[in-house]
């Protein structure tokens, strides 16, 4: 390893490389949480919190461990190696899976979340405002097995307004009463992987028996990658089944409602419809602003309230945009030797909202150039009417604010007389049509020119 480049810095550069590459769902439960452990002499071990999580690792990314660190510039002199805590000797196998029942299949190590203590991801530290209170009061109740009978979840809304982090609190909280239970928590990706690995070398035994047989409570991020993949369903489909017949809790997550899903089989559909479908909405004024406040403190960034009154104005839908401004704002007051003043503020914004290269270009402006591009009424391309013209109007000004704009899909579908699903659906048939038809592409690429000026 060089000499130039402390450990703790290539394993910075490394965790970058793999948060780009990897579904953030699985970045954040299963890299964020490792720690540099010892490295001298082109030797590196990490630490993890315990054997299962470290077995894990070691078993599904490892290659992906070592090809990031070698694009940081680690020169191995000899394997990873990982700890499963800060006492622990290196470990040089991987740690045993629970027993194996008389019988019965071998048991795989679990994609349990390592819940700890200091974990930043906890219902104490998660901001309540009207707009997501019945979601943060359901994911309270099951993680407790309170009286009102919640056993499945299904935790909506666009990206960034706190999904996982309710996901990851009611799991902590899960494990914190229950220390001896198993919690599964992963996206519908890695599930989709898992089970087509197990498919491929005949583990499905082994793979129904983690899910059905050594699960208490499944955490499923992101259900909406489901979409056409039926086998995978299907397997879902049973897999819920057995869990709430035996009494167990499952938590789902995604952008849109099961209604709004497209290519879901109504086998599915139907079975994450009877959870509790809890939508979190973007977070009004007040709740953005005690989200800064609370983010601010946590962050030991002094920022003056009229800036975080200021931010709060601004970034209205998403909460890791939030986060983003504080982070640069704290960057900028360092590297400067600068207090955060309103100039500043300015300028974070302006440069993440990326305002400047948006201009004047807004969705009053996409949708006025659709209607004049296929000869309609402001009105009409709003109101109820499903011809086939209206809709291709419609689904290509959908098509283009959704790359043009920083706009949530609520608004962008609002500005076009649709709901947030309506305007998803329009997304995704733009596209595979687009796949399919050059004159389309055509067309879209002249609107795109004409908005953006060229």
């Amino acid at each position: 390893m060089p000499e130039t480049i402390p450990p703790e810095k290539l394993w910075l550069l490394a965790r970058s490389n793999l948060a780009e590459k990897l579904p953030q769902g699985t970045y954040k439960a299963w890299i964020e949480p490792l720690k540099v452990h010892q490295a001298e002499d082109g030797r590196l071990i990490l630490a993890g919190p315990n054997p299962f999580f470290t077995g894990w690792v070691r078993g599904h990314f490892l290659d992906d461990l070592v090809s990031a660190l070698a694009a940081a510039g680690f020169e191995p002199a000899g394997p990873l190696e990982f700890v499963s805590d800060l006492d622990a000797p290196p470990a040089a196998e991987a740690p045993p899976g629970p027993a194996r029942p008389e019988g019965g299949p071998a048991a795989p190590l679990f994609a349990a979340r390592p819940f700890s203590q200091g974990d930043r991801f906890t219902f104490e530290n998660f901001v309540v405002g009207d707009s997501n209170e019945l979601a943060y009061s359901a994911a309270k109740d099951l993680a407790a097995g309170a009286t009102v009978g919640i056993d499945a979840l299904f935790l909506t809304s666009d990206h960034g307004l706190g999904k996982s982090h309710l996901s990851l609190a009611l799991g902590q909280a899960f494990l914190k009463s229950r220390p001896r239970q198993k919690v599964c928590f992963l996206t519908a990706e890695d599930f989709t992987n898992e089970m087509t690995h197990s498919l491929r070398h005949g583990l499905m035994e082994d793979f129904k028996a983690k899910y059905r047989q050594y699960c208490d409570l499944l955490v499923l991020e992101e259900v909406q990658f489901l979409a056409g993949k039926e086998k995978i369903q299907a397997e879902l489909c049973f897999t819920l089944d057995c869990l709430l017949e035996r009494g167990r809790k499952v938590v789902f997550t995604s952008p849109q409602e099961p209604k709004g899903i497209p290519r879901l089989s109504s086998a599915l559909r139907s079975r994450l419809a009877a959870a509790v479908v809890s939508p979190i909405r973007p977070p009004d004024y007040e709740t953005r602003l005690n989200i800064l406040i609370r983010k601010a403190k946590a962050g030991n960034l002094k920022a003056p309230r009229p800036v975080l009154e200021y931010l709060a104005e601004r970034v209205t839908t998403d909460v890791r945009q939030m986060e983003s401004c504080l982070v640069s704002l704290r960057a900028k007051s360092q590297l400067l030797g600068r207090q955060v003043d309103m100039e500043m503020a300015g300028e974070v914004v302006a440069y993440l909202l990326d305002e400047g290269a948006e201009g004047g270009l807004n969705l009053q402006a996409i949708r006025a150039l659709v209607c004049r591009h296929f000869h309609l009424e402001a009105a009409e391309i709003t109101s109820k009417d499903r011809s086939a013209k209206l809709n291709e109007a419609r689904a290509a000004g959908i098509y283009l604010a959704r790359q043009l704009t920083a706009r949530t899909l609520e608004e962008i579908g609002r500005a076009f007389g649709r709901s947030h699903s309506s305007a998803l659906y329009a997304c995704h048939k733009m596209e595979d049509l687009l796949k399919k038809d050059p004159k389309l592409a055509g067309r879209l690429d002249f609107l795109r020119q004409r908005l953006l000026g060229g």
